[in-house]
Formats: structure tokens, sequence, C-alpha cells
């Protein structure tokens, strides 16, 4: 799939980075203008270390999950 419409509103912006965690003192660091290659890779920095934080949030939960599936297997077979 080829995505072409790149643009996103600051207020979109703000909202992802809402529900990823970021207080609003780092959203509006993060949308404050600048211009640069120094800038752009401070902002891409900032949404890695969101996006990782989640993705370790997402392995947490999966391992909770995991256990307890196994709970529940051990429960339905305790008695065969």
């Amino acid at each position: 799939m080829k995505v072409t419409n790149t643009s996103i509103t600051d207020k979109e912006i703000a909202e992802v980075l809402s529900q990823a965690g970021l207080t609003d003192k780092q959203i509006k660091a993060f949308l404050s203008e600048c211009c640069g290659k120094d800038c752009c890779a401070e902002k891409v920095r900032v949404l890695r270390n969101a996006r990782r934080s989640l993705l370790d949030s997402i392995h947490k939960e999966q391992a909770l999950l995991d256990r307890l599936d196994y709970v529940i297997w051990c429960t339905e077979n305790k008695n065969q």
C-alpha cells in the first residue's frame, strides 16, 4: 500500500504523543518550530523513545496474557 497523504496536523500529532504517554511539556517542545537537521533528529529520537516505551508495555502485557493462559490451561487439565 502506497501512502499518498503525508500531512498531519499539530492537533493530530499532539493527540498521538499524548496517548503515547508524553507530557504536555514534551509535546509543546516537540511541536515547537525549528529548522535544520539536528531538530529533525531530536524529534525522531523522541518518537523512537515513545515507540520503544509503548512496545515494552505491550511485551509486558503479552507476558501476563501468556501466564494467564498457562494458569487457565493448568486449571482445565488438572484432573486429566
